[in-house]
């Protein structure tokens, strides 16, 4: 036997191992559940009997085990009421309430005494454990912002995130482009966040350069359930898995219980640009009561432009546009089964690059090239819950399509090339010389001229197909269990076309006047099983394992059907190139409950990134591929989220040690990047959240601070220079913070609720390249940017009037040079005033 075939069958040995494992743990757990006996009689134990209650209603109910320690059912359950009343009377004269956090979740508390204070961010009910958890009580770094408060922040899409999650870093990489970074872990290559739309994981189009990451998808948020932040690698509870967290949006589930919607309007005014305006509606209508239902929302969004381009006389030229549409049915035919069905559609487009130039007028590029940008995805999945005695149980089956239209100004690396003799002698080849002599060299200069302004006109498109299936056992307490298994098939392609602009207007000579044709296509197969179970050990600690074995293949595959001789295209080679790697991650996790309010926690979890082939010009066999990287985060934290009445604190330490790291490099040219491996990186961070609850008012401080460094010299030049041990990773700020508030002038007694609320958030300075031996090199300063509203609220209707950037700064996200430019900005919106008016019925 070939060592290929060797290793495939012990590949295939792995995959029969884990099959068996699964169904050894899930068949004899399963009867298990399905022999325990039903007790029935007063007398029998409280936590039994709203657990059994819960599951007929099909609630799912949480519930502190040493609150119910002890008590039992007195007398009998009344007869023909449903079971959340049933429930509500097994509590008579216990001193313990029922209280709805999230539909259909239930929580089981002490009964207050007296009026108390608004429920706390901590009482937030997540999932992010695939299993109902109070925030405060989740034993691990997870931050989660309920829906209802997006629009009172302002909060419509994935950019705007930053007013509540400040430790979600995001990087501009391009038009409508932006790379997500948790706790400093950030490369090129997968994405290092992994970003999931209900139980659908998106993924971006590699591009040429191979940089799915570079690409995040933007939904709009509008009717949002909640959005949650997973902190750390997460697998062995995620298919797709991440490296460095998970960014989970779980939007609204149609209601069948009853007709209900919701429509907003808003106009906006922003300074040194145009005005914008936005509107949008939610209808959820019951098709069949309490069985079937169909929730439909819809929004269009307009920001005008504030960056001039003062070469072509063009003012505002970077307005955006948004547009979408949702529709999601949910039917329940059983208490213990439903299915939800979702589809989206989200169109974005911008009206030019989006950066200024650090060298001009504040708000103003002098380019050669406008670069229109759009994008539109479309996404439908269905997930089924079924859950029979003692199981729950999810599948999962998705599909999408994300089509992009991205352009750049090519102009400076086409020029670049002028003084080039390899150009030259390319050059000279077409037209059957042999050398550059001045003769060819005019000649070739002359045909650069010709080919200027240029531009890359890149359609790029991404679809995938993904399903999971998950089943775990029903109970909510502190021993459980889940297996599941992931795969998905995604295919991309990209046509990278050097093309001529028209040097009057700047656009794009249409039809293309191509000077190149550059085309890849793509293909990646991942496959996995993971599985974690929790266990009580004595009364306050919980141990948590986990394991994931995964595998992919990903096949690449280019073709230059029009050289470009200018950069050398034509020396790409061609074929169908292949990687593919097989492997486990591991998770450890103790929590600890000292006493009830106070939660500590340790975790020890692996994470992984696919590696993949380059399709670039002139790399040799070495370069072709670039390895899987992989990293050790160990965490230590702690949640006390009542600690002192209205003061709750939570506060985490972690380090991670990051090998293989993905980054990536240029060629000799300037013109592609492609991936390649680094030595390795060594991050250390710490974040921190403090909350002061009060009758009328609240207020929330979170800060972040992370310290990534090489831990060892890069071997070659990265798009980022050379690095040595040492250096700070690039774009990654030492310090993220966020200071909200909320003040309650008015109570609804009064007739009228009077809100005002406002918030800073603001990042440390940090380094565009590893070190000052890059030319490249750019400092991205500090910024804090400041927000403030008030809002009214009466009966059905809600208006509200804010000021974005209150004090109009700058406030510069990140400043880049390459090849294709230098000093450019991408800043924050200056100051906008906005006016809503929302009515809900």
């Amino acid at each position: 036997m070939g060592a290929a075939e060797a290793a495939w069958g012990g590949m295939h040995r792995k995959w029969a191992i884990a099959a068996l494992w699964l169904a050894a743990v899930s068949c004899p757990l399963a009867a298990a559940a399905q022999a325990m006996p039903a007790q029935k009689g007063a007398g029998r134990a409280l936590d039994v009997v709203l657990s059994r209650l819960a599951a007929q209603g099909g609630y799912q109910i949480l519930f502190d085990p040493r609150l119910l320690s002890g008590r039992r059912l007195a007398g009998q359950l009344p007869r023909d009421v449903s079971a959340r009343q049933a429930m509500a009377h097994a509590l008579q004269g216990t001193g313990l309430r029922l209280r709805e956090a999230a539909p259909g979740v239930l929580i089981v508390e002490m009964a207050p005494a007296a009026p108390q204070p608004a429920v706390l961010n901590s009482d937030i009910v997540v999932t992010a454990l695939h299993r109902p958890t109070r925030l405060g009580r989740t034993a691990m770094a997870i931050s989660a912002v309920p829906g209802t408060a997006l629009p009172q922040r302002r909060i419509f899409d994935s950019r705007t995130l930053h007013r509540q999650l400040p430790d979600l870093v995001q990087v501009p990489t391009g038009p409508l482009q932006r790379r997500l970074a948790l706790r400093g872990v950030s490369g090129t290559g997968e994405g290092t966040v992994g970003t999931y739309y209900g139980e659908t994981p998106v993924a971006g189009p590699s591009g040429t350069g191979f940089d799915a990451g570079a690409t995040a998808p933007d939904v709009d948020l509008i009717d949002v359930e909640r959005i949650e932040l997973l902190k750390g690698p997460q697998g062995t509870l995620y298919g797709a898995g991440s490296m460095g967290g998970t960014l989970r949006t779980l939007f609204n589930r149609a209601d069948p219980s009853r007709l209900a919607g919701e429509v907003a309007a808003e106009g906006a005014v922003t300074a040194h640009g145009q005005p914008g305006w936005a509107a949008s509606g939610v209808l959820n209508l019951p098709l069949a009561t309490n069985t079937l239902a169909l929730r439909v929302a819809v929004g269009r969004r307009y920001e005008g432009g504030t960056i001039d381009n003062v070469r072509l006389g063009l003012r505002n030229t970077d307005d955006r546009r948004r547009e979408s549409e949702r529709v999601s049915v949910a039917w329940t035919p059983s208490p213990d089964l439903r299915l939800d069905a979702m589809w989206l559609q989200q169109r974005n487009s911008v009206g030019d690059a989006g950066t200024a130039d650090l060298d001009a007028a504040r708000l103003s590029a002098d380019r050669t090239v406008r670069v229109p940008s759009r994008e539109g995805l479309s996404l439908a999945s269905a997930t089924l819950h079924w859950n029979p005695d003692g199981l729950r149980v999810v599948a999962t089956a998705s599909h999408y399509d994300w089509d992009i239209v991205k352009q750049l100004d090519f102009t400076r690396v086409i020029d670049r090339q002028r003084g080039s003799t390899a150009a030259c002698l390319r050059y000279a080849a077409t037209i059957g010389g042999t050398a550059c002599d001045d003769t060819i060299r005019s000649a070739f200069v002359a045909y650069v001229d010709a080919r200027l302004p240029a531009a890359l006109y890149q359609p790029m498109s991404v679809e995938s197909s993904s399903g999971e299936l998950r089943v775990g056992n029903a109970g909510d307490g502190p021993s459980g269990w889940t297996v599941g298994t992931f795969f998905e098939h995604r295919t991309d392609a990209v046509a990278s076309n050097t093309v001529r602009a028209d040097a009057a207007s700047g656009l794009v000579v249409q039809p293309l006047d191509l000077t190149g044709l550059r085309l890849i296509a793509t293909t990646l197969d991942q496959q996995a099983v993971f599985a974690e179970g929790r266990q009580a050990l004595g009364r306050t600690v919980v141990a948590t394992l986990g394991g994931r074995l995964y595998r992919y293949v990903r096949h690449a595959e280019g073709s230059t059907p029009i050289p470009n001789i200018i950069t050398g295209t034509a020396r790409t080679e061609t074929g169908d190139f292949r990687s593919s790697e097989d492997g486990a991650n591991l998770k450890a996790e103790l929590a600890w409950t000292p006493r009830p309010g106070i939660l500590v926690y340790a975790t020890a979890a692996q994470g992984f990134r696919p590696g993949g082939v380059n399709i670039t010009p002139e790399l040799n066999d070495q370069e072709r591929t670039y390895r899987a990287d992989r990293l050790w985060s160990v965490e230590g934290g702690v949640k006390a989220p009542r600690l002192l009445a209205p003061l709750g604190l939570e506060a985490s330490v972690y380090r991670i040690g990051w090998n293989d790291t993905i980054f990536a490099a240029n060629s000799a040219n300037g013109a592609f990047t492609y991936n390649t491996n680094l030595s390795s990186v060594r991050i250390h961070g710490g974040e921190m959240q403090a909350t002061w609850t009060a009758r009328r008012w609240s207020v929330a401080a979170s800060a972040a601070i992370v310290d990534a460094r090489l831990s060892a010299d890069t071997l070659l030049g990265t798009n980022d220079g050379v690095g040595y041990r040492g250096d700070r990773l690039p774009n990654i700020p030492v310090i993220t913070y966020a200071v909200i508030w909320d003040w309650e002038i008015a109570e609804k007694a009064a007739g009228t609720s009077w809100t005002m609320g406002g918030g800073l958030t603001g990042n440390g300075g940090s380094e565009s390249t590893f070190n000052r031996e890059s030319a490249y090199r750019e400092h991205n300063p500090a910024r804090v940017v400041a927000d403030l509203y008030i809002s009214a609220s009466r009966g059905a209707w809600t208006v509200r009037a804010g000021a974005d950037n209150l004090f109009d700064a700058l406030a510069t996200g990140r400043v880049t040079s390459s090849g294709f430019g230098l000093h450019q900005l991408y800043v924050t919106r200056p100051r906008t005033i906005t006016l809503g008016l929302r009515r809900s019925f």
